[in-house]
């Protein structure tokens, strides 16, 4: 048996732990928890046999803190079930900040979670091994007889070998992996208590929720803390309430109520997408929302994505089955087929802002940045060999020139072949090494994720830093894709110069992400202290007396003529209380207007800064404003 190890391969006689691995190779435990091979992330004492590559994961490491979040969700089970037997466990995931984990027939709130704390930390020192145990589906089903939701998921979702993991007394259906033993965790807070829906369908039982983080050390639970106490200032759905950008609504869960200025902001930047596709050669199309599913069969998509899609009835007796679309990806090569295409017309550029539909489970439900429904700013580019790393640095240049407006910092990050894939090895050596080029090329630091490209290629994701400037939490916004089958399965050719048909390659590209996820993350980082073009109100007019508001409407008319989005409040309040409402607003400029800017036919202008500069013209002030405007500085 043959394991590589970055980048050496050592030979082994028989099957190994990821353990006895280390230990032939000399490698330090002290802070692994897991380890990854070509299956995936598998515990430490999991036996290999056969060739693979190993990586040794800790909690630094994005898989790392998965494995040791879904523990400490165990965790959270086990203790639950020894102070309230009667509750019945469902499923318990690590999420983006920590895990959560659903009972039903559990009948607590926030008051109870220092007591189950207490219970968490008393096994935490038992130092309870996580043991994986096999076994059949219908010996499961006798051990978990009386638990109606392993059932459902054993009948539905259970594929062989059945596994669960045993945890001192407690046992739960899971397929891991799992730290070694609970004393890994050395600190742990519950957050919150919330309701939930099994399998996140309002027509179905309701759970309790319980949402929690832990760390391998005090300090980490410290810091995380910290941050969260400033996280709130930051939360961007709180912020679009305050400054009245967008509404939820249980009438669509996951699909957000944009209102006026909330439209504005995101049109703002829909425009900004646009510009930038026309600047650099898109064309834009408009695809259905609605198509078969066997657009998604042949795509290769469907089984991926099916229970991720929303079906549609049709009111004939049509036997096909219509589905909304979850992604535009097989769309453009209807496109492409419109006409016969000659090598000439490539790079072939489509823009497509398309809305998808993914069905997301309501507990993983968050604002702007995780939907239902979502536009992304999406393209596909049909390429020959010989332009794939050109083009490719092509949308780099695209996505610099978007993220200098924003002062966003990316982190690369390239995605390798999974287990599952599809297309040839050799299409996939020649995709992973072009996306490498790109990256050194431009000089950019990266990140290997083994494992983890789309099914249909090679990928490079970029992550954006948020507030706190830490890589784990960074949020994932742009990516470039590598697909050497799509055009192929759709059967679109080009004609070449030798006057025969050829197959295209086909690069997936998104730059903001979805223009709405876009927008959370933009507003989180500035606290909705947007910049002036993307403000929804950029200049507010205030009256000081009765006497001001013929001047006041003659101003905001020039505002208002020149393109600038204005208000006008000469309600019966004061000064201080208009500039306050202003300040609580986010509105960049707030012009005064009183006795003296009437007898003088001036201005008074006060910035974000909360200086005041008078006596100024207001055409000048205009110019000075529309010239921020167009430059988005």
């Amino acid at each position: 048996m043959e394991i590589e190890y970055k980048g050496k391969k050592y030979e082994f006689k028989s099957a190994a732990s990821p353990i006895d691995i280390a230990k032939k190779l000399e490698i330090p435990l002290k802070d692994v928890i897991a380890a990854k091979i070509d299956l995936g992330s598998i515990d430490l004492k999991r036996e290999i046999d056969h060739d693979t590559y190993i990586e040794f994961l800790t909690f630094a490491d994005s898989e790392g803190k998965k494995v040791f979040w879904h523990s400490s969700a165990h965790l959270l089970a086990a203790a639950v079930k020894n102070l309230y037997p009667d509750a019945l466990i469902t499923l318990g995931p690590p999420i983006d900040s920590g895990f959560y984990y659903d009972f039903y027939n559990l009948n607590i709130g926030d008051n109870d979670l220092p007591k189950l704390e207490k219970e968490m930390k008393r096994i935490i020192d038992s130092d309870e091994k996580f043991i994986r145990k096999e076994t059949t589906k219908e010996e499961a089903e006798k051990i978990f007889g009386g638990n109606r939701f392993k059932i459902e998921i054993l009948s539905t979702e259970a594929k062989p070998p059945i596994t669960m993991y045993e945890t001192g007394n407690f046992l739960d259906l899971c397929r891991g992996p799992h730290i070694p033993s609970t004393r890994y965790i050395k600190a742990v807070k519950l957050l919150k208590v919330a309701g939930a829906y099994w399998r996140g369908d309002s027509k179905r039982e309701v759970l309790t929720r319980i949402y929690g983080v832990a760390f391998p050390s005090k300090a980490d639970l410290d810091e995380y803390l910290k941050i969260e106490s400033e996280r709130s200032r930051h939360d961007h759905k709180k912020i679009g309430k305050e400054l009245e950008l967008f509404e939820t609504s249980p009438l669509s869960p996951g699909s957000p109520f944009f209102l006026p200025k909330g439209t504005t902001v995101y049109n703002e930047l829909l425009k900004l997408a646009r510009e930038m596709d026309r600047k650099y050669g898109y064309q834009e199309i408009i695809t259905p929302i609605i198509a078969k599913s066997d657009v998604w069969k042949t795509s290769g998509h469907y089984e991926k994505y099916r229970n991720n899609m929303y079906r549609v009835a049709p009111f004939s007796n049509e036997e096909d089955e219509y589905a909304l679309k979850p992604m535009n990806c097989p769309f453009s090569t209807v496109v492409f087929k419109s006409k016969t295409r000659s090598y000439r017309d490539l790079p072939l550029r489509f823009s497509d802002y398309g809305m998808l539909h993914r069905y997301e489970l309501e507990g993983a439900l968050d604002g702007l940045l995780r939907t239902r429904l979502f536009e992304q700013n999406d393209a596909h580019i049909y390429v020959t060999e010989d332009q794939m790393e050109e083009e490719i640095m092509r949308v780099f240049d695209l996505m610099e020139e978007v993220y200098s407006l924003f002062n966003l910092s990316p982190i690369m990050t390239l995605a390798t072949r999974p287990a599952e894939r599809i297309g040839s090895d050799e299409e996939w050596d020649k995709g992973e090494t072009a996306l490498r080029k790109v990256l050194e090329k431009r000089g950019y630091k990266y990140s290997i994720k083994e494992g983890d490209g789309a099914f249909y290629g090679p990928k490079i994701d970029v992550y954006v830093l948020d507030f706190t400037g830490r890589p784990e939490s960074a949020y994932a916004v742009f990516t470039v894709q590598i697909d050497f089958n799509l055009a192929a399965r759709f059967g679109v050719k080009y004609v070449g110069p030798d006057n025969k048909e050829h197959t295209p390659i086909v690069l997936h590209r998104a730059v903001m992400g979805s223009i709405g996820r876009f927008m959370g993350i933009i507003l989180e980082n500035t606290t909705g202290d947007l910049p002036v073009w993307l403000s929804p109100v950029q200049v507010r007019i205030l009256t000081i007396t009765e006497r001001s508001e013929t001047y006041a409407k003659q101003i905001f008319d020039e505002f208002f003529s020149a393109g600038v989005r204005v208000e006008l409040d000469n309600a019966n309040s004061t000064l201080d209380y208009k500039i306050r409402e202003s300040q609580l607003m986010k509105i960049p400029y707030v012009v005064i207007i009183g006795d003296k800017e009437i007898e003088k036919e001036t201005i008074a202008v006060r910035g974000r800064d909360g200086k005041t500069r008078y006596g100024v013209s207001a055409k000048e002030f205009i110019k000075e404003v529309m010239k921020t405007i167009e430059n988005r500085s």
